[in-house]
C-alpha cells in the first residue's frame, strides 16, 4: 500500500509489495544482517531474532563456536532479548541443532522470566480490581501491555522491569489512597520505605514508583503517557478516547490502539531513551517495533504517522528509526525509506555503538554520550545547574554508568 513515505507497506500475510529500504543498498542491508565468520555478536543476534519475525534462519546463521554463543548471549542479556531469542530459534526449528548447554541455558531463562511473569500478572490483575473498585480502568503500557494484549506466544517471551499504567490525572489522590490501603509504598533516595501520597507536584509524567514486598515488580502510575515534551505527538485524551477496552482475570482495563502503541515505541525507545539521552539502542525496543508493525499490518495509518511527526518537527527521527529497524532485522513490516547517503551517516554512530565489542571502550563512550547529554539538558533549561550542587546527582550518574550488581 503506497504511503506519502515514498514507501509501500507490505502485508505481513501475503508478502506482496515487499519493497522495504529500497534505498539502502542490499549489499550493505546484508551486511548488517547476516551472520557470516566476520559477524560482530550484535549483527548474529540480530540475524537471529529475526527468525521470530518470519524471515528464514540456517544452521549457519548461528554463532559457530562456544566463544561466539558466550559473546551473543552475554548480549542479549545485556538487550532483554534472551528469551525472543529462544522463541526465534524454536519458530525455525533450529533449537534441536544448539549446543546443549546454550539450549538449557535458553530454557532456563524462559522458565524463569515465565515464572515472573505469571506473578506479575496476578500483581496486575489484584492491582487492575483495586482501581476498577474506583471506578477507574487503567491504560496498560509497554511490556503490560503486550503481555495482556497477546503480542507474544507466551508471557515468557517477553522481559519487564516495572508494570506502567496510564491512568486519568484527577483520580491520581484516590488512587494512591487505596494502593496505600493495599500495602503499597515508595522508597526514598536512601531505598528507605515511605508512605505515598498526594505529591504538590509532580515535574515528570509519572508519579514515582511504587512497590509492594509481596509482588515483584514496581509500578509506575503514567499521568501522561510520554515526557511532557513529547505530548503534542501522543496525549493521554487521544490513547483513553481510542483505547480499547478488555476484561481480564477478573477486572477491566484498557489496551493501547496499534498505532499508539508504535509511537509510544519510537518516542521511548528512540527519541527519550536514545536520540536525546544519548543511550544505547534498545534491541528489545527494535524488535518489538517490528514485531508490532509485523502484527498490526494494515491497522496501522504509517501516513498520519509521518505527517504527524513530520509536522512536529520529528520526521527525520522517524525515518532513522525505521531505518535502524530495517538494518537490524530486514523487516518488511514497516515502511521503507528511501535512505541516502545522509541517512546512512544518521544511523552509522548507532550501529557502530552498537557493535562495539571492546566492553572498556563501549563504557567510556557511554561515559562520554550521558556527560555530553547532561550538558545539552543545562543549555536547554539553565535552572538545572544547581543540580550540579546535588549529590544525589552523581550518585545516580555513577549508577547508570555502573549498574549495581
Amino acid at each position: 500500500m503506497p504511503t506519502a513515505l515514498g514507501i509501500v507497506i507490505t502485508s505481513h500475510r501475503t508478502g506482496e509489495g515487499m519493497e522495504f529500504f529500497s534505498g539502502y543498498p542490499q549489499r550493505l542491508l546484508m551486511k548488517r544482517t547476516t551472520a557470516t565468520a566476520t559477524a560482530t555478536p550484535c549483527r548474529t543476534l540480530c540475524r537471529c531474532l529475526s527468525g521470530a519475525l518470519g524471515h528464514p534462519l540456517t544452521s549457519s546463521d548461528l554463532p559457530a563456536s562456544a566463544a561466539q554463543w558466550e559473546k551473543v548471549l552475554r548480549l542479549s542479556g545485556d538487550h532483554l532479548v534472551t528469551p525472543q531469542l529462544r522463541w526465534a530459534l524454536r519458530e525455525q526449528d533450529l533449537f534441536s541443532t544448539l549446543p546443549t548447554d546454550v539450549a538449557e541455558y535458553l530454557e532456563a531463562v524462559y522458565t524463569l522470566n515465565l515464572d515472573k511473569n505469571t506473578r506479575c500478572e496476578e500483581q496486575l490483575a489484584k492491582f487492575i480490581q483495586a482501581l476498577n473498585s474506583l471506578g477507574v480502568r487503567p491504560l496498560l503500557l509497554k511490556g503490560a501491555a503486550v503481555i495482556v494484549g497477546g503480542l507474544y506466544p507466551t508471557p515468557g517471551e517477553r522481559m519487564i522491569t516495572d508494570i506502567d499504567v496510564l491512568i486519568p490525572s484527577e483520580h491520581l489522590p484516590k488512587i494512591i489512597d487505596r494502593l496505600a490501603v493495599e500495602g503499597y509504598r515508595l522508597a526514598d533516595g536512601d531505598g528507605k520505605p515511605e508512605n505515598i501520597e498526594w505529591p504538590k507536584h509532580l515535574s515528570h509524567h509519572h508519579y514515582p514508583p511504587i512497590y509492594h514486598p509481596d509482588w515483584p515488580v514496581t509500578i509506575e502510575l503514567h499521568l501522561h503517557p510520554v515526557p511532557l515534551h513529547y505530548g503534542r505527538l501522543l496525549g493521554a485524551d487521544e490513547m483513553f478516547r481510542e483505547a480499547t477496552p478488555l476484561k481480564w482475570h477478573g477486572g477491566e482495563c484498557l489496551l493501547p490502539a496499534p498505532v499508539h502503541f508504535i509511537v509510544h515505541n519510537f518516542i521511548h525507545g528512540f527519541l527519550h531513551d536514545t536520540k536525546y539521552a544519548m543511550k544505547n539502542v534498545s534491541l528489545r525496543q527494535l524488535f518489538e517495533f517490528a514485531l508490532a508493525s509485523r502484527t498490526y499490518g494494515n491497522l496501522l495509518d504509517w501516513n498520519a504517522i509521518r505527517q504527524c511527526c513530520k509536522m512536529l518537527g520529528y520526521e527525520i527521527a522517524l525515518r532513522q528509526y525505521l531505518t535502524l529497524v530495517g538494518v537490524c532485522f530486514g523487516s518488511p513490516f514497516t515502511p521503507s525509506v528511501t535512505a541516502d547517503w545522509v541517512e546512512r551517516v544518521r544511523i552509522e554512530p548507532y550501529l557502530i555503538r552498537m557493535n562495539l565489542q571492546n566492553r572498556a571502550v563501549l563504557r567510556m563512550v557511554n561515559i562520554s554520550c550521558l556527560v555530553i547529554s547532561r550538558l545539552f539538558v543545562l543549555v536547554r533549561d539553565p535552572g538545572k545547574i544547581k543540580r550540579l550542587l546535588d549529590k544525589d546527582s552523581y550518585l545516580k550518574l555513577r549508577d547508570r554508568v555502573f549498574p549495581p550488581g
